[in-house]
């Protein structure tokens, strides 16, 4: 006989016809992959060496679980590495030595994505963003030196074990003149290629790939390029957003829209995965290196709730297609177009500046507790896992908002409430009969876990007092909307009715406590 459990702490419409999900915990498919905590993305050197960002860099490998980082402009002349001292080219490890050390000390390795150009190594003034990273195509003799004694300081301080199993990406988004001058194809394929070989020749087996485009952009003729001189490659990174038109906003003042359209990003991730298999080396794998709803720094689209059951749909929809999708960013501490301007202005990060979960934190957070093996699901909004024992279900119910042709600025930046959808009826089967489980159930949408409808209910203010960052922290503290104790029927089986509603996001645990007796009572 099953146990049934009804959760009847969110109003649900019975017109909807419920979605039905089996799993048996005995037909697991291999162990999760990891492909979504596999990186994320920060804000320049200068602001991730900072100690508030560190801080709450903390907090995202505590809680996320992240294994990799990637930021830009690692020789940025903000960590003073490479100088110019009587007409001489030398170099100070301090600052990358103190922030490297500050990510491992956080159990976190860098993606180390080569870029920008030193001043020392300039060819000319072309820059972006409020910290001014020179974008010039820098002195092809220095740059190789710079590399190459890059390396063999890293493997120096760090070991060679430890540096092999970093990353080691050819600048970011060449294909756009404000990230590489004129935006020129051949000069970044011969910069790629002088870094490629010079990293392989202080040690073969750092890992090294690239284009690193916005758009998913230049794939196959970076390929061609590659297969034709031998340049070494040992993986494939790319750039995708899900808004419509345009790559790089570096002032954050562009309105854009939330493309509506299943295949946004999905599409992208799938093509560069397709170009790959067709080409001279089909078994490279794939770094989405940036992805996120949008890539404008100020797109009120980043705080919405809606964003979480985004993240969770495209993550889903991309699960095979790609080693890694590395989210852009983990914080509002982003100073591209300067300080962040407000206690919520629309930002990239899981967090705010104050250090205020966002609903797409919790994105991550309740994929982070997907455990052990998965189990298959032909539900397109769930995912489901089993370890030893013990169940973990993320569900959502993405759905499009009617945002019509209104921008994001317009659209995110009001209130925008959820409505009933269609509940998940969950059965999990082959459990021990009798044995007694914690359920908890976690969610996250309108309402739930959502500072930003708080703060926009404040009256948005540009900057929040101590007392309202401790209201929306206390708002954002995820705790169960059930906790307690069920006990499996004595066919193995629990059975869970779980209400839903419009973009929310959920988190099913059950946790084996004990084996009862073979004769349980219910």
């Amino acid at each position: 006989m099953a146990v049934t459990f009804a959760a009847h702490a969110v109003a649900q419409s019975p017109s909807h016809q419920p979605r039905v999900i089996t799993a048996n915990v005995q037909a697991a498919a291999g162990p999760v992959n990891r492909f979504f905590d596999f990186s994320v993305g920060s804000d320049y050197s200068g602001t991730l060496i900072k100690a508030d960002s560190q801080n709450q860099l903390q907090m995202v490998t505590d809680e996320l679980g992240f294994r990799y980082i990637r930021f830009h402009a690692i020789f940025h002349d903000a960590l003073g590495t490479v100088q110019q001292k009587n007409g001489k080219i030398v170099y100070n490890w301090t600052g990358i030595d103190e922030l490297y050390d500050n990510l491992l000390a956080r159990h976190i390795k860098p993606f180390v994505e080569l870029s920008f150009t030193p001043q020392a190594l300039a060819t000319s003034k072309n820059s972006i963003f409020y910290y001014h990273a020179n974008t010039s195509h820098p002195n092809p003799k220095e740059w190789r030196n710079l590399i190459a004694a890059f390396a063999r300081h890293l493997e120096k301080r760090y070991g060679k074990a430890e540096v092999r199993s970093w990353y080691f990406e050819v600048w970011n988004e060449p294909n756009l003149s404000g990230f590489w001058e004129g935006g020129d194809q051949k000069a970044y394929f011969q910069l790629y290629d002088l870094t490629a070989r010079t990293l392989k020749s202080v040690d073969r087996q750092l890992r090294v790939g690239g284009p690193a485009t916005a758009g998913a952009a230049w794939i196959p003729a970076f390929l061609d390029y590659v297969k034709k001189t031998h340049a070494p490659i040992d993986f494939v990174t790319t750039h995708t957003y899900g808004v419509k038109g345009g790559f790089l906003d570096p002032d954050g003042k562009d309105d854009l829209l939330l493309d509506p359209s299943p295949n946004a990003i999905v599409g992208d991730v799938r093509r560069v995965h397709q170009q790959i298999a067709a080409s001279p080396f089909p078994h490279l794998p794939l770094y989405i290196t940036e992805w996120s709803t949008s890539y404008t720094p100020a797109d009120p689209v980043h705080d919405s709730y809606i964003s979480a059951a985004y993240i969770l749909n495209k993550l889903k929809a991309t699960q095979g297609l790609a080693q890694g999708m590395s989210y852009w960013t983990y914080s509002d501490l982003f100073e591209e177009s300067g300080p962040p301007p407000a206690a919520f202005y629309g930002g990239f990060g899981l967090v705010t500046r104050d250090g205020i979960r966002k609903p797409a934190f919790f994105a991550y957070k309740y994929l982070h507790a997907l455990r052990g093996e998965t189990i298959p699901s032909s539900d397109p909004q769930s995912m489901l896992s089993t370890n030893g024992q013990n169940f973990t279900a993320v569900l959502w119910d993405f759905q499009t908002p009617a945002q019509g042709k209104l921008g994001d600025r317009e659209f995110y930046t009001r209130l925008l409430p959820d409505h009933a959808a269609a509940p998940v009826d969950l059965t999990v089967t082959h459990l021990t009969p009798g044995t007694l489980y914690r359920l908890q159930l976690h969610r996250t949408g309108y309402g739930v876990n959502d500072a930003y409808s708080e703060y926009l209910r404040m009256g948005a203010p540009k900057n929040l007092t101590q007392p309202q960052i401790a209201h929306l922290d206390y708002l954002t503290r995820d705790q169960p909307e059930r906790n307690q104790l069920l006990r499996a029927g004595s066919d193995g089986t629990i059975a869970l009715h779980i209400p839903m509603r419009t973009n929310g996001i959920v988190l099913v645990t059950l946790r084996r406590v004990y084996s009862a007796s073979p004769n349980p009572r219910h």
